[in-house]
């Protein structure tokens, strides 16, 4: 490609890359191994998102978009990609049981958080929340593996209480990793649409922050982002929800597709006094 992207474009970059690339090096992830996945990326997102309109993308004009040389190009589409070469577990059966635990009005209180729920026995237990959302999984693997990462507990009547409202594995890494990689995917494809939109058409994306906040003061401002943030994504699991075809199959309409909102917290130490 013949012109430099414009500085602004790289500090942006460099911004957005910068918590990445400390993640990457705390996990000994090279910069070699970066460059190959970046290198399939680019060369597969030319491939797939920029073709032109009843042509064949061919290896000429992927090099022109990406830059890389054309006898590269057909040795990386002859590789395996990296995005689809680790078989991730979408759609694992914990996380879906614990979103029908939520959502589900057979497993809801009036005010609509979740029951607690005897293991077996009665007409909605947690045996039936599993039959309901965890397909051929038995009861008892689930409920271990919920106790594993602390998702559930034991009230003193000895039903089952749901402690979380997300399903994560705390000693499995690659499924973090998948977490992050599905979550950074949704955000910057709601940053790349807006950028090619007018105002009108724009999806929500905003940011609260101030910059001149007391460290002692950050304790109770997580505290509540948390406690407040999960509020609000429990009532939008509960509307949204009903949009589904899995949840509610009385949805009129045609097609399939993926909508969702995210929140997220972050803080950053700008100046630190002893």
């Amino acid at each position: 490609m013949s012109q430099s992207p414009p500085n602004a474009s790289k500090a942006a970059l460099a911004k957005l890359l910068r918590p990445l690339v400390k993640l990457l090096i705390k996990q000994g992830f090279s910069y070699a191994s970066f460059a190959e996945v970046a290198r399939h990326l680019f060369v597969d997102v030319a491939a797939q998102d920029f073709k032109l309109p009843g042509k064949r993308q061919s290896a000429s004009r992927i090099s022109v978009l990406t830059g890389i040389n054309r006898k590269d190009i057909s040795k990386i589409l002859d590789r395996p990609n990296p995005a689809e070469n680790q078989n991730p577990k979408v759609g694992n059966r914990p996380s879906r049981i614990m979103q029908g635990w939520l959502r589900d009005k057979d497993f809801i209180n009036e005010s609509g958080a979740p029951k607690p729920l005897h293991f077996e026995g009665a007409q909605y237990s947690f045996s039936e929340l599993v039959r309901r959302y965890g397909g051929d999984v038995t009861p008892r693997a689930v409920f271990d593996e919920l106790v594993r990462v602390d998702a559930v507990s034991k009230n003193p009547q000895e039903k089952i209480v749901l402690c979380s409202n997300a399903y994560v594995p705390q000693g499995d890494l690659d499924e973090k990793f998948r977490i992050m990689g599905r979550a950074t995917h949704d955000l910057f494809s709601t940053l790349d649409h807006n950028l090619d939109h007018a105002p009108y058409m724009a999806r929500l994306q905003r940011t609260v922050a101030y910059s001149n906040i007391p460290i002692e003061s950050l304790a109770q401002v997580r505290l509540r982002s948390k406690e407040e943030g999960e509020q609000f994504l429990l009532q939008v699991n509960q509307w949204l929800s009903q949009q589904d075809l899995d949840v509610n199959p009385n949805v009129k309409g045609t097609g399939k597709a993926r909508a969702g909102i995210g929140i997220y917290y972050f803080e950053d130490i700008l100046e630190e006094h002893c």
